[in-house]
């Protein structure tokens, strides 16, 4: 099951949170009073962060991940949007490749750029898997940080050869958490989304990183994926 990262039942849940509740399969539209998320949510899962992107168009992500921890790896990340029929757009994602692929299903008129929902799916898979852990408490864990924890601060960011202004989002689900001796490992990850409005998909970069036992020590273990650009042939307008 992909993230689900809703809130609460007494709020609405933004058309894309939705999706990824019952597994990225279409769901009616439903409005969202912006007031109701924070400004983190908003800037990482509601906005309409593919209004930049013209179908059809394929995006490209480089995935990186490095550490002590467990062997590393360099691969990437597709994200295909098109039209279908009239409507825009439909997204169909590959995340990494061969045996690291993840399945994913079609995403019908996304709006925020689900290339950070994968991210954090597979993020999820993997520390369930070196932890034990329910997949679900994991969940929770994002969803709450990111409505009660998580820092916003303005930054730029370098993307073909110019600084753009951009907005980092960054987050340590379970430095807080009561259960954290069980996840001792994990207790500092750090979550850190960076967003650009002016870059093909809103989504610059997303990264975890856990630290070493000093401020100076390289990261155990950081995955990083960053926007590497429109496919060849599918040159996207950017903003100025």
């Amino acid at each position: 099951m992909i993230l689900a990262l809703t809130r609460p039942p007494h709020r609405t849940v933004a058309p894309l949170l939705l999706s990824a509740l019952f597994g990225l399969t279409a769901v009616p539209v439903l409005a969202a009073d912006p007031s109701e998320f924070s400004r983190a949510e908003k800037l990482v899962f509601v906005e309409h962060q593919l209004a930049n992107v013209k179908a059809p168009a394929s995006l490209r992500y480089t995935y990186v991940r490095s550490g002590s921890l467990e062997p590393g790896f360099e691969d990437e990340v597709r994200i295909d949007v098109k039209l279908k029929g009239k409507v825009c757009c439909t997204v169909q994602g590959s995340f990494l490749t061969g045996e690291r692929r993840m399945a994913l299903p079609e995403i019908e008129e996304a709006q925020a750029n689900p290339v950070i929902l994968y991210f954090l799916e597979r993020d999820i898979r993997e520390m369930e898997r070196v932890t034990k852990g329910k997949s679900g408490y994991f969940r929770k864990r994002i969803r709450m940080t990111m409505v009660d924890e998580a820092k916003v601060r303005d930054t730029k960011v370098s993307y073909e050869g110019r600084e753009v202004d951009a907005q980092e989002v960054s987050l340590t689900p379970y430095e807080t958490d009561p259960l954290r001796a069980r996840f001792e490992t994990y207790a500092q990850k750090r979550y850190t989304f960076v967003l650009a409005s002016t870059v093909p998909g809103g989504v610059y970069q997303v990264r975890t990183a856990v630290p070493g036992a000093l401020p100076s020590d390289a990261p155990v273990l950081e995955e990083v994926m960053t926007l590497a650009g429109p496919m060849p042939g599918n040159k996207q307008p950017s903003k100025k």
